[in-house]
């Protein structure tokens, strides 16, 4: 009889374990993904340590769950793509143009995101000021 007990327990185990195999619960990442939806107004724009928010003072950026779209983002903000975290840590972010955005603060009144960017976009002769860290601050 214990023998059969034992099994029987083995047997429930094995089917409890296996019934948690398919996941369909919330990811880590839905959190994150649930503060980044909606639209962003650019609060402050650092560029290699340099405020540039006046060069993007009518930035906005709409996050919906796989795309974005942007007004006003100059040559760093494409119009619109697609977006992806890089894991499940929701830390980075995988825009479709291949640049990886690093989610520094995401909360519900504040996103700041910052990526190294290697192109010249406010000018010529500027190019060593303009290459390097972006960092972005949205609001509400």
């Amino acid at each position: 009889m214990k023998g059969r007990k034992n099994t029987i327990t083995l047997f429930l185990l094995v089917l409890v374990l296996a019934s948690c195999g398919g996941d369909s619960g919330p990811s880590d990442t839905d959190p994150v993904k649930g503060i980044l939806k909606g639209t962003w107004r650019v609060q402050a724009v650092s560029v290699d340590n340099t405020d540039q928010t006046m060069l993007y003072n009518k930035l906005t950026l709409t996050f919906t769950d796989a795309n974005y779209t942007t007004t006003n983002g100059a040559n760093v903000w494409p119009a619109s793509g697609g977006w992806t975290f890089t894991d499940a840590t929701a830390k980075t972010i995988l825009r479709s143009d291949g640049v990886i955005m690093v989610v520094n603060v995401a909360t519900e009144t504040e996103l700041v995101l910052s990526f190294h960017w290697d192109n010249t976009t406010i000018g010529s002769g500027r190019a060593k000021s303009i290459e390097g860290p972006h960092v972005f601050t949205f609001g509400e």
